[in-house]
């Protein structure tokens, strides 16, 4: 993901709702208890799944048995998530092209945007940072996945993952994920807009897929919050590189952030 270094989140114009009006006072005292079960079943099914399931399925010659225990793995949890009470809709999945893959560029608002999405979309490989593979068993498994890897520090290519994962994306023709702005934003932020999807996409040749979400707004990264509600990841019209990477950002960052906001909205106005 072009994950490198964000920058200081600066605050959107959601008709004048900044980011500490939108996580302030949302979280009913007698949602504590839920908060915490939802959690706790998170954690759970996370190393269960981990050791029992996905763990031994990288033992598999292949990447198949991982990307099946990956997904049994995100279908577990979005199953979780439902049973407390946030349900999850994917909208818009037909604007996949039939006949090549794309790049998806998707906000980062919360830890389940990849769990939530892959869970709809198993056939997804991840751009990650190099930070991920200090994890062990991390590590392995999306090396086992064939992620494509950049430096964190720098958005630079590491060890030859990038050009390795490139190359295997050519071969299989797989979608690709990717997270423009380098990570995890608080609802009602955006970051910096990187080039690294603009190179991705001109590299393999592909459009991009631009995804909006409020994830956040019921499963927030910065907090241990948790609300039920319906959950939105929409999948908006493709966007073709072309040759000038600042409009093609531009264009970018209006689709993801227009439709987030709009988004972010409806979500708060549902969450209970």
């Amino acid at each position: 993901m072009p994950l490198v270094n964000p920058l200081a989140p600066c605050a959107l114009p959601l008709a004048g709702i900044g980011p500490h009006a939108i996580m302030a006072g949302q979280s009913p005292r007698e949602d504590a208890l839920r908060t915490h079960i939802f959690h706790s079943g998170y954690w759970v099914i996370t190393v269960m799944m981990g050791v029992l399931v996905v763990a031994p399925a990288t033992l598999i010659p292949g990447r198949w048995a991982t990307v099946g225990a990956i997904w049994l793995y995100t279908r577990a949890l979005t199953g979780w998530m439902a049973l407390c009470g946030l349900k999850l809709l994917v909208r818009r999945l037909h604007v996949l092209p039939d006949t090549e893959p794309a790049v998806l560029a998707s906000k980062h608002q919360s830890w389940g945007d990849g769990i939530c999405l892959v869970s709809r979309h198993r056939e997804l490989t991840y751009v990650i940072g190099d930070h991920m593979l200090k994890y062990p068993l991390v590590g392995w498994i999306l090396r086992r996945l064939e992620a494509v890897v950049v430096d964190n520090a720098g958005g630079k290519r590491t060890g030859g993952g990038f050009d390795t994962g490139l190359e295997a994306l050519k071969r299989s023709g797989r979608d690709v994920l990717i997270y423009p702005e380098g990570g995890l934003s608080q609802v009602g932020t955006k970051k910096r807009y990187r080039l690294g999807v603009y190179r991705l996409a001109r590299e393999l040749g592909r459009p991009v897929i631009p995804v909006a979400t409020n994830l956040g707004v019921f499963w927030p990264q910065q907090k241990w919050e948790f609300h039920p509600g319906l959950a939105i990841i929409e999948l908006l019209d493709p966007i073709h590189p072309g040759d000038d990477p600042k409009a093609f950002i531009a264009a970018l960052e209006a689709a993801i952030e227009t439709r987030t906001a709009e988004l972010v909205k409806a979500g708060l106005r549902g969450r209970r």
